[in-house]
């Protein structure tokens, strides 16, 4: 790819990378459910199936992965009055090798998995048929490429014998929606960003115009983004070397960039962990925002629909550039603090 030059702010390319819309659309992985028992009763346990059928060239990751790794498999029940997980979930023993996308061994599955979730039915099921819905949430990947973590809810109806009365099952899910900020895109090079408020991986309220008189690196990234992990030692580099000059960089961890919907709040903290590990592990020693603050202004701020995505704004606080994987980085950093002396 050529490399860009420009003296004052010229219209540059957006590079979608392996987690592009594309890839977004592909469905790798497809689930089906089902009940091993024909009827059950009030207080009795029962397992249910929760298969996995995963394409070839494609791998589900398992429910345990080392510190690092990708994102675990995670199969919980939506608990309602009538039933309610009875224990650990059976899973088989999975394959074990080294996974080009996180450096690092990893364990996961190939072909057909089933999962044994087991359930317990409360007193207050009703004769007759009860709905009972389990989650998965699940990470998936290639030789080449990982997909966004993806939540797919499954619904099973399960006969009760012996049960209370039938009644009408007013089970509301709380609500899921997260507030974005009222803005419009922004990503256009020579557009002036807008001053935003985050809170990063300390917890300390920041906001972006402390960063005023510097050129600021913003770098949108996730635990499942292969590639994303890939750049933290090449932004170290970066970052070591012209720090001191003026320049700085800002992590946008956005892990909820590819969905709609707001993850289940025990999943958002194991992912906030598992990025704190990551950054602490990596010595990524750049600010960082918080999922919960990132993800909406990469979402409605910047347009974000990619990972990885970088955006570089000059010491005006105006963009500069968004940046892709192969682009000259470094070139275009040191071209920016020589022209600004």
């Amino acid at each position: 790819m050529k490399v860009v030059f420009f003296k004052l702010y010229l219209t540059v390319w957006l590079l979608l990378l392996s987690a592009g819309v594309g890839a977004q659309e592909l469905n790798p992985i497809r689930w089906t459910i089902k009940n091993e028992s024909s009827a059950v009763k009030p207080g009795e346990v029962f397992n249910v199936q929760v298969v996995a059928a995963i394409d070839e060239g494609w791998h589900l990751y398992s429910l345990e992965q080392p510190a690092g790794g990708p994102i675990p498999t995670k199969i919980f029940v939506d608990e309602n009055r009538k039933f309610k997980s009875a224990g650990d979930i059976e899973s088989p023993q999975p394959q074990v090798l080294f996974d080009p996308n996180f450096n690092m061994d990893t364990q996961f599955y190939e072909g057909e998995v089933v999962f044994k979730v087991p359930l317990q039915v409360t007193n207050e099921a009703s004769t007759g048929k009860n709905t009972v819905s389990v989650n998965a949430f699940f990470q998936t990947c290639n030789d080449k490429t990982c997909l966004p973590p993806k939540i797919v809810k499954l619904t099973l109806e399960v006969e009760v014998t012996g049960g209370s009365q039938p009644a009408n099952d007013s089970t509301v899910s709380p609500s899921q929606t997260t507030p974005s900020p009222a803005v419009s895109n922004i990503k256009s090079p020579g557009v002036k960003t807008i001053d935003f408020d985050f809170v990063d991986f300390e917890g300390k309220p920041r906001k972006f115009s402390e960063f005023k008189g510097k050129i600021v690196l913003l770098d949108f990234w996730a635990t499942w983004c292969s590639p994303c992990l890939k750049d933290i030692p090449k932004l170290k580099v970066l970052y070591d070397k012209y720090q001191a000059q003026g320049f700085e960089i800002i992590g946008m961890n956005s892990e909820a960039i590819g969905d709609d919907e707001a993850p289940d709040p025990e999943l958002a903290k194991e992912t906030a962990e598992r990025a704190r590990q990551i950054v602490k592990t990596r010595q990524a020693t750049w600010t960082q925002a918080n999922s919960e603050t990132a993800t909406p202004l990469a979402k409605e701020m910047f347009g974000v629909k990619a990972l990885p995505t970088k955006i570089l704004i000059d010491k005006d606080g105006k963009i500069i550039a968004t940046i892709g994987e192969k682009d000259d980085l470094t070139g275009i950093v040191e071209r920016l603090l020589n022209e600004k002396k």
